[in-house]
């Protein structure tokens, strides 16, 4: 809607009306940044627990990739032993 028009049809209001809500503007903007924060929180929310999800998992697969790593250099030094005494 154009500015004309709008202005057509408010022309019997009064613009200095003393009985205007004044708080209307202010509650709008009030409105809009929670919005705007709630989306920001949610954003943040979400980026928090992917963050927390990847570092577990890191963590998690660390500590098995080390137990299995373990459990095959003690096989390959118990296997280079035998190789190394059934050699001679």
């Amino acid at each position: 809607m154009s500015w004309v028009q709008v202005v057509a049809n408010r022309s019997n209001e009064d613009i200095f009306d003393e009985d205007a809500d004044e708080m209307y503007p202010v509650q709008k903007e009030w409105n809009n940044t929670m919005r705007k924060r709630l989306k920001e929180g949610y954003r943040d929310g979400v980026e928090a627990g992917k963050e927390l999800a990847l570092q577990e998992g890191f963590n998690q697969g660390y500590r098995q990739g080390a137990e299995l790593m373990v459990a095959c250099g003690q096989f390959r030094g118990t296997l280079k032993v035998v190789l190394h005494v059934y050699a001679y």
